[in-house]
């Protein structure tokens, strides 16, 4: 007999994923079982039963129909209460093999909605995910407008939700020392340290941070820029995409006369949330993005904020956080800002506050489990999905086994 004091919860999403690591640590610390279910294999996630889409290493094509099956199989065996799917590019692909119910949870990720935009087969994946889901979970309002225009999902079925900054950083922060952390890592005691809060890659415009660094240290020796490597992609061409861009931020470092530290190691949660500590300034230049939850954590560590001129981020300043956005040409403005701001008590008094007001972890975390648990007591049929005998629009029979071959290689 199912033990009702606690719900069983798949999560459909890349164990290698932060966000995933960080909801298993939430979700079954509150007493509920969580099954993950990934694509690609992932370390190990204490609290959680892994789980790994079959014949790993083989093509897309010749993965997909196996993972359909297992996934499918997978839900009847641990006949989960609720299914959250955390990505919707290769995960939400994976999602559309799920049976009718339980009840889903589908949320999007920033940088695959911007990918979308150039991309009708990304685009229709998107579309089906969030239509056949029970609800969509967004961390940012401007992200929920683009899903109830862009991809027609009934504003009932949508509902925003910041997961905020995580309980163990909040408990961390007083103990933590900035000068330590500076020393552990080769920071100079006394520079302004610039810390690029994202992970290295194009879609975080980390050469343009680095080039705006370079040209505000001409006039300004005493900073320091810190870049974070982040962690490898699944897909072995994103793999390569990655290691080329991180070489040519390498190059980049070795013209700033050791004014720049690459991080080559992956990071826990935890030592990026020291580094931040650590810093002055927190630069995160997306062209677009969700309620990024590093530049949370930064709020909450005191860096002054240097922001992209984004919804998202227009957003978090019109609830109460404090930031300067940059326009573009993003390089100029950011490069300007360098040669003049720091961080300060005022803004670094006032984002605390917000941070511990509306954004702790374990108040949205309640939340959610709040949301699950509505979810749980009704697992509606499929809706404005795909129906027996209906025909796919254009854009959504790039959906099929040679969309797999495109998206996952």
């Amino acid at each position: 007999m199912a033990d009702r004091r606690r719900l069983t919860i798949v999560l459909v999403g890349p164990a290698s994923s932060v966000h995933i690591r960080r909801w298993v640590t939430t979700l079954s610390s509150a007493g509920h079982r969580v099954i993950v279910a990934s694509w690609q294999p992932g370390p190990e996630l204490g609290g959680s039963d892994l789980r790994i889409a079959p014949v790993v290493g083989a093509s897309p094509v010749q993965r997909a129909p196996r993972a359909a099956v297992w996934l499918r199989r997978l839900i009847r065996e641990t006949r989960p209460d609720v299914v959250h799917v955390h990505s919707l590019g290769a995960h939400g692909l994976l999602s559309l093999a799920l049976p009718h119910s339980p009840a889903r949870v589908v949320t999007p990720w920033g940088s695959e909605l911007r990918a979308a935009q150039n991309s009708a087969g990304r685009a229709a994946v998107i579309w089906l995910a969030a239509r056949r889901a029970d609800l969509v979970l967004p961390t940012s309002a401007a992200v929920g407008a683009e899903m109830i225009k862009r991809y027609r999902v009934p504003a009932s079925r949508t509902q925003v939700l910041s997961w905020g900054v995580a309980e163990n950083l909040i408990a961390a922060l007083p103990s933590i020392s900035p000068s330590a952390v500076r020393r552990a890592f080769g920071i100079p005691a006394d520079a302004t340290v610039v810390l690029s809060v994202r992970s290295t890659a194009a879609t975080y415009r980390t050469d343009e941070i680095v080039s705006a660094f370079a040209r505000a240290l001409t006039d300004r020796p005493g900073l320091f820029l810190v870049v974070l490597g982040g962690l490898r992609p699944d897909r072995e061409s994103a793999r390569r995409a990655q290691a080329s861009y991180l070489g040519r931020i390498r190059a980049a470092a070795s013209a700033t006369r050791d004014r720049m530290l690459v991080v080559e190691r992956t990071l826990t949660p935890e030592q990026t949330f020291e580094l931040m500590c650590a810093s002055d300034i927190a630069v995160s230049i997306p062209i677009a993005d969700q309620r990024g939850g590093s530049v949370v954590e930064a709020a909450l560590a005191g860096c002054r904020l240097l922001l992209s001129d984004i919804a998202a981020y227009h957003e978090m300043i019109n609830d109460g956080i404090t930031a300067d956005l940059l326009p573009e040409p993003v390089t100029v403005s950011l490069a300007d800002h360098l040669r003049r701001v720091s961080a300060d008590d005022v803004s670094q008094r006032s984002n605390r506050q917000f941070v511990l007001a509306h954004e702790h972890g374990g108040i949205n975390a309640r939340a959610l489990e709040a949301i699950y648990w509505r979810l749980a007591g009704r697992a509606r049929p499929l809706c404005g999905g795909i129906q027996a005998g209906h025909r796919l629009s254009g854009a959504a029979q790039l959906t099929t086994l040679g969309y797999w071959s495109a998206v996952l290689r």
